[in-house]
């Protein structure tokens, strides 16, 4: 099968920039089972409760089809369609996102962007309305979850776009929010590093509720923590990182 030249490349390079995220050229083989997803996050931490089992299968769903279409835009030039796409459920992840073959749509970053907002909108949709039979979903969770992805999405295409000035990281932030009519519920905030340079990380509206698991913590972005104390801890991983 011949695949269009700017999807795969597209594909391939998401992947070179986020481990884990894979998009296949492939019509979807089958459904994928939320009724599942749910239960494996249901079942392994019981203690944890609904907000974090719908936070938990929320974010796994909407996560790798918002990167691709982030990236994509960015840093392929190009805008999928997310429309059929397929996410084999495997152990409580999505294994891959497979895509029917399709010429991306090419143009001006502004109307890629817009172009993109509407094909991730309406994936959402789909998915809210598979998964809420399965678990109730609060909305501002889902916003702001989603516009969380779609910040964490452009810090990690930064890589591939060396010369974007945190302030442009920032408006593109804005941009994408205000596409997908998110603005309120999510941003950056800039801060010190240990070695005295700048950096950007999520200004998150919403909790995760990870701490309720029996075995975890609070993230170092989350919104229940104050702004030096969420310093203090992305330091710390970064430092911890570096020395590893």
């Amino acid at each position: 099968m011949t695949v269009n030249r700017t999807l795969q490349d597209l594909l391939r390079l998401a992947a070179q920039l986020v481990p884990g995220l894979t998009g296949i050229v492939r019509e979807g083989e089958c459904e994928a089972d939320y009724k599942a997803l749910f239960t494996h996050w249901s079942a392994s931490y019981p203690e944890a409760g609904r907000a974090y089992w719908s936070s938990r299968c929320w974010g796994i769903v909407i996560w790798q089809p918002v990167y691709l279409s982030v990236i994509g835009v960015h840093a392929a030039h190009a805008s999928l369609s997310l429309t059929r796409i397929i996410q084999p459920i495997d152990g409580g992840w999505t294994r891959e996102v497979q895509l029917p073959d399709h010429a991306p749509m090419r143009g001006d970053p502004s109307v890629l962007i817009e172009h993109a907002a509407r094909e991730i909108t309406a994936f959402c949709r789909l998915v809210r309305e598979k998964l809420t039979p399965v678990i109730r979903l609060n909305p501002a969770m889902m916003n702001g979850t989603l516009a969380d992805v779609v910040l964490a999405a452009l810090l990690a295409t930064r890589k591939a776009r060396p010369e974007w000035s945190d302030t442009h990281v920032q408006t593109l932030g804005d941009q994408w929010l205000a596409a997908l009519d998110i603005a309120a519920h999510g941003g950056y905030f800039a801060f010190d590093r240990t070695d005295g340079s700048r950096a950007l990380a999520l200004e998150r509206q919403t909790c995760c509720y990870h701490f309720r698991r029996r075995d975890g913590a609070m993230c170092s972005t989350c919104p229940r923590l104050d702004k030096h104390e969420r310093i203090v801890r992305l330091n710390m991983e970064r430092d911890a990182a570096l020395e590893a």
